[in-house]
């Protein structure tokens, strides 16, 4: 489908005059948005998107908005279809004759299946508002910003290893039946269609322990026999090149491994989670836990302007989606790059101390923004305990390579490691002879060998000990207290939106999802500052008092 050119067309006389009756004084959201932002989103800021040849596509600008106002209502694309035919306020903000059918829901899949083609073509939606919240003031660079994350759960049910393997083996022969069905048969056995005709799932499983270990083998063996059929010369060329065949074969190294030409299940894990496939129909999706929750899916990271100006809405002016794997602290300097690359780098940015470490720290500074959070508190029995020697009261000789302890003995000069994310640490040991006649070992060590301390370079460990003395001062806590508002964008999001449920597969799909909530909310909040502005009210006026708390000023008055 190609794009053609046209304007943003007024809204029909009849569909006015009737909208208008019907939500007299501004009283609906949609169409005041219309009314206040007006050509918010044009065809030409969505060409690249579209061929130049074709039959005409649907209008990009009215499936932008019809794609917010799906994610604002919490609807799926039928509903959502249904609202453009039958809703009033919809059609006056789409400028839509009352007599229009609307539009086949497929056609919402498909305009995002273009924003998601890209990392880059998603934001076509969020920029839009913050050039507008930019040109009104709202939004100055330079200023302060907040940052946090939530857990998101990704569409597909939860798989035990067997029902994993199971499924994809079904899911890759449920391809090739559609692929190629005559050299299938020529693989596989009667029996086959007994064991994958229907979907692995624990409660058709085995109950007894020698059946189940029967079945592994048994789903192993196939699975093993599958891959080398794919992957031999008889097989059709298309066969080897299918996305359900790499799957299986990663999922089969997963869970299985062959020793003396056999498949045996392996006893243990073959690769960590941020590796291990869940599911072969959500193979982006990761398995992770945060203290006592475990989930399958995503992180999605929100950044939010918070410059305490009451004449200023607070606005989403970044999203990130990543695997549920990825640590907070791996996103802190990529979320930065790109603000920076849109003009956007905070002068402060307050996070949680999941964001933070010596080296971001002194890294983020160095660009230009203080990170305003705390950092956790130096590992080992020692500080735990508060009755021993931790590292924080070793002296670092940065010239000499080495540390010194506080008896005054000096240790080995230092090695350098490399973590798994190629973070530089500084490696120290003492010698075992100098620790065994130290009068004060019991409270340094309770090793048999010398106290090993392991440090960072010099300007993220200093940076990591500066912070660590300044967290607990008043001024700091004053000054980190406004991050806590990041949790009430979350909260809106969550409860209004449906951001910790992903209506749809893949990690980019996924973060398409999240761009168009950080839309709606900040629709939502330049709606509200709006409204208090013509009336002369905060926009973040203090939530009135309940029935009980009334009761109780009556009663103590």
């Amino acid at each position: 489908m190609s794009l053609a050119k046209r304007g943003l067309p007024e809204i029909p006389e009849a569909t006015r005059k009737v909208a208008q009756k019907a939500f007299p004084r501004d009283r609906n959201l949609i169409m005041r948005l219309r009314d206040q932002l007006g050509p918010l989103y044009t065809d030409e800021g969505f060409a690249d998107l579209f061929p130049k040849r074709g039959a005409p596509a649907a209008e990009p600008w009215r499936l932008a908005w019809i794609t917010i106002f799906q994610v604002m209502e919490d609807l799926p694309d039928r509903q959502a279809a249904q609202m453009v035919a039958g809703r009033l306020d919809w059609k006056y903000a789409l400028s839509l004759p009352l007599e229009d059918e609307g539009l086949d829901h497929s056609v919402l899949s498909h305009f995002r299946s273009r924003l998601h083609s890209t990392p880059e073509a998603a934001s076509k939606l969020l920029d839009p508002i913050l050039a507008l919240a930019q040109e009104q003031g709202w939004l100055v660079p330079n200023s302060k910003m907040r940052l946090d994350s939530t857990m998101v759960l990704a569409k597909v049910r939860t798989l035990s290893s067997m029902e994993t393997v199971g499924e994809s083996l079904r899911a890759t022969l449920n391809t090739l039946a559609e692929v190629a069905p005559d050299w299938l048969l020529t693989v596989i056995g009667d029996d086959w269609f007994d064991r994958y005709v229907h979907r692995f799932d624990l409660a058709r499983l085995p109950k007894g322990e020698a059946k189940k270990e029967a079945l592994r083998l048994q789903v192993g063996q196939d699975s093993w026999k599958l891959l080398q059929a794919c992957l031999g010369e008889q097989a059709p060329k298309p066969v080897s090149h299918l996305e359900c065949v790499q799957v299986l074969g990663k999922v089969f190294t997963q869970h299985y491994e062959i020793k003396a030409g056999q498949v045996r299940w392996r006893d243990g894990p073959a690769v960590c989670n941020a590796e291990r496939i869940l599911s072969p129909y959500e193979t982006e999706a990761r398995e992770s836990q945060k203290r006592e929750t475990e989930w399958d899916g995503y992180k999605v990271h929100l950044l939010e302007s918070c410059a305490q100006k009451e004449e200023a809405p607070h606005l989403i002016v970044g999203v990130k989606t990543t695997p549920a794997t990825t640590q907070d602290v791996e996103v802190t300097q990529p979320m930065m790059q790109e603000i920076q690359e849109r003009g956007w780098r905070p002068k402060e940015l307050l996070v949680d101390a999941g964001y933070t470490s010596g080296e971001v720290l002194a890294k983020e500074r160095k660009r230009g923004t203080e990170v305003v959070g705390p950092v956790s508190a130096t590992p080992g029995w020692q500080n735990e305990q508060k009755t021993g020697m931790g590292a924080q009261e070793f002296e670092i000789d940065w010239e000499h390579q080495r540390a010194i302890c506080p008896e005054g003995q000096h240790s080995l000069p230092w090695r350098e490691r490399k973590d798994e994310r190629g973070n530089v640490t500084l490696k120290m040991s003492f010698a075992t002879r100098t620790c065994r006649e130290c009068e004060v070992r019991g409270k340094c060590t309770k090793g048999e060998r010398g106290r090993q301390l392991q440090i960072l370079p010099k300007e993220a460990q200093e940076a990591r000990r500066a912070r660590q003395k300044e967290q607990g001062e008043e001024e700091f806590q004053e000054k980190y207290a406004l991050r806590s508002g990041i949790e009430a964008t979350i909260g809106q999001g969550v409860r209004k939106m449906g951001l910790r449920q992903s209506p749809t597969r893949g990690l980019q799909p996924t973060h398409m999802h999240h761009v168009a909530i950080a839309v709606g909310i900040n629709l939502i909040r330049i709606d509200t500052f709006l409204q208090a502005k013509q009336t002369g009210k905060s926009p973040r006026a203090d939530r009135p008092p309940s029935s009980f708390e009334r009761l109780q000023k009556q009663h103590c008055a």
